[in-house]
């Protein structure tokens, strides 16, 4: 049967960045986020890896959007098994989003009479907030350095993402804006996860991504050299998987 989602997820960067995820693999990073409601906004930064659930013909609208012209899919399959899940999309004009944080606040009221240690440990409130780090609002302003896009519809994305459990040892799963609103103060924060990463193997990579023919050969080297473990059928299978920007563009 057929579906208006694809078989994979694609996850756009840099060219560096690509290199290193194929080098290594995907680190988990902090990414800060802006919940806009009727009556409350609550800001704060989850640690994950993002992906974006279009379709071929549907991703050059996706790359517009300055997220990088180079790119890596993977299957549903490797996204099942490791746990990513779909973000969940909240109209910042319907008090879903106050409602819920409404909830957050009678949780924490309830534990109030328990230390703040306590309250942190406590399962249900771990639940509430394990939540919101899957919530993005459906439309509202897209940040990048280079500007501002006022009313983006973040639902376009289709969003995936891998977050690390929320019982991680010795990462903190939900981390208050003012504590990491500066990019000195994020990089620190990130720097204590780098040990975190988001694994795969060469079945699990569908498309390799780059901008333009010139490209290719590039990324042909880098597999060499990167990958000198793997045999010569499986390098040769993932560079059968690449595929350029500008076919993308002209040809879906």
């Amino acid at each position: 049967m057929s579906s208006l989602y694809p078989t994979s997820l694609f996850h756009f960067t840099s060219k560096e960045a690509l290199y290193a995820i194929l080098k290594s693999t995907f680190r988990v990073s902090y990414a800060r986020e802006k919940i806009y409601a009727p009556n409350s906004t609550r800001e704060f930064a989850v640690p994950m890896v993002s992906f974006c659930d279009i379709k071929m013909a549907d991703l050059k609208y996706f790359i517009e959007k300055d997220y990088g012209n180079f790119g890596i899919g993977l299957t549903k399959d490797w996204a099942n098994r490791m746990s990513l899940n779909p973000v969940m999309y909240v109209n910042q004009h319907c008090d879903v989003a106050d409602r819920f944080n409404d909830g957050l606040r009678s949780v924490y009221a309830t534990l109030g009479h328990k230390s703040n240690e306590m309250t942190y440990r406590n399962r249900g409130y771990h639940n509430l907030m394990n939540t919101y780090r899957y919530m993005k609002n459906y439309e509202g302003d897209l940040i990048r350095e280079n500007g501002t896009t006022p009313n983006y519809r973040f639902a376009d994305e289709r969003e995936w993402r891998y977050v690390p459990a929320f019982e991680t040892e010795n990462v903190e799963p939900f981390v208050p804006i003012s504590r990491i609103d500066t990019r000195a103060k994020k990089q620190s924060y990130n720097n204590r996860i780098r040990h975190l990463n988001l694994s795969f193997q060469p079945d699990d990579i569908k498309y390799l991504i780059v901008e333009k023919d010139d490209d290719i050969l590039d990324l042909i080297e880098h597999l060499n050299v990167a990958k000198e473990i793997f045999d010569s059928d499986t390098k040769k299978r993932l560079t059968s998987r690449i595929i350029t920007l500008e076919q993308i563009i002209n040809d879906f």
